[in-house]
């Protein structure tokens, strides 16, 4: 008996021998992102539910989320290049992928990845200028997540209410008449703002100054030197100063409001139209007050009202450290995450618009509560704008906002202010 026990007690210890080998041979892959899978937002349960079924498919490897502040991620995995202290994979915005390839840190997923695809994959994301935006030469530094943009957001209910059809909003003067009928005043106090813009210079988002420069032919950029002050430069200031000088439909207060303050104000329904992400579609149509079916996006307006005006390609991409040991792991999920099966959970669950035609053609997104994706994809199709990768952009809307403050509470020349800020923005280079 006692020759049994120990028998047993030595296949014991045999069984959890080669258990813990097991186990230990599940390989962690490291990923920053800005969103947290444990959280409820519309992207965070897409997320969530793509690493279980990620993990399900690949019981080998475990995907461990290390979530950072959005603003501060890239900056610290350019440092953290050059320290040994990066994740497997991390998540860039648009406006650091010039950053990233500066540093050096990046895998080329040209060879790692999408050199092995089959053909007529690389073709199938739409949006073109998002794909080349991490091109360097031969080699990719980074797949398309999803894309986004600053859009104009509205009210159907009011602007029904007030007789105003959105497909006539093609010009920043229809615009400029249709946010003085929606702003509505009572007892000397206003409301309902009709046109709400992120003007602070953090967490900012494109303005009228903006898109207006570019649509007016301005070649805002010389290389990565600021090419701001210039006639069409000084025709998007002053309009954009308008809508609060002169047509009041756009409180003073918005000089301070940052994105969030914005979207925050929308979704109580505080602006009739505001400027803020694409992105953010899912969550403000779920937090709305007025309702999520109340909520249409506007393509942006042109100065003739022919056509629609340029749409900024932005959003998140994805890119793996090349000095990861674990590029085989990481690999397999930066594909999974920008594959078929995660483009179709990153739209239907996670509200965004999807980068692959194969997806975008599935009925669901035909459906009217898709409306907007359409008149998104549209919009790209038509006229996309994409900031220079290979400058540092950041600074670029900050300034921008800035020269709109000088006008509005300083009455400053605004040519004057847009020398100004383009002396700020080419001083961050």
């Amino acid at each position: 008996m006692g020759q049994f026990r120990s028998l047993t007690g030595t296949a014991l210890l045999a069984l959890a021998t080669i258990g813990s080998g097991a186990a230990s041979a599940q390989t962690t892959v490291t990923m920053w992102t800005f969103l947290d899978p444990l959280r409820t937002s519309p992207r965070e349960i897409a997320l969530k539910q793509m690493i279980e079924g990620f993990e399900k498919a690949n019981p080998s490897i475990k995907i461990k989320v290390e979530p950072q502040d959005f603003a501060q991620m890239p900056p610290r995995f350019f440092l953290g290049h050059g320290t040994g202290q990066n994740p497997d994979i991390v998540w860039i915005d648009a406006k650091n992928l010039g950053g990233l390839l500066q540093s050096g840190a990046a895998t080329d997923l040209q060879q790692a990845l999408v050199s092995k695809w089959p053909a007529g994959q690389r073709e199938d994301f739409f949006v073109g200028a998002g794909w080349d935006a991490a091109k360097q030469g031969n080699k990719l530094h980074a797949l398309p997540l999803f894309h986004g943009a600053s859009v104009i957001y509205y009210r159907k209910d009011l602007l029904r209410e007030a007789g105003i059809d959105p497909a006539s909003l093609k010009s920043w003067d229809a615009i400029a008449e249709a946010a003085k009928k929606l702003t509505k005043t009572k007892d000397g106090r206003t409301d309902v703002w009709g046109f709400g813009m992120p003007l602070a210079p953090t967490k900012t988002e494109s303005t009228p100054l903006l898109i207006g420069m570019i649509d007016a032919g301005g070649q805002i950029f010389n290389g990565c030197k600021a090419n701001f002050a210039t006639p069409a430069g000084v025709r998007g200031l002053n309009f954009t100063a308008s809508l609060i000088t002169q047509h009041k439909v756009t409180p003073q207060e918005a000089l301070a409001q940052h994105v969030d303050d914005i979207t925050d104000q929308f979704t109580a329904g505080r602006y009739a139209m505001a400027i803020t992400a694409n992105l953010r579609f899912s969550a403000v149509a779920r937090a709305a007050a007025f309702g999520g079916s109340n909520i249409g996006v506007l393509p942006w307006p042109t100065w003739t009202g022919q056509g629609t005006g340029p749409m900024p390609v932005s959003g998140w991409w994805v890119a793996m450290w090349n000095k990861s040991p674990r590029q085989a792991e990481a690999g397999k999920f930066v594909e999974y995450m920008t594959g078929a099966e995660g483009v179709k959970l990153w739209s239907t669950v996670g509200g965004q618009v999807p980068t692959r035609k194969s997806v975008l053609a599935e009925p669901v997104f035909k459906e009217p509560q898709n409306e907007w994706i359409q008149t998104m994809v549209a919009a790209w199709s038509a006229r996309s704008w994409i900031e220079p990768t290979e400058c540092n952009t950041r600074t670029m809307q900050a300034a921008l906002n800035e020269a709109v403050h000088r006008v509005v509470l300083q009455n400053a020349n605004p040519m004057d202010a847009l020398k100004e800020a383009e002396r700020k923005f080419n001083d961050a280079q």
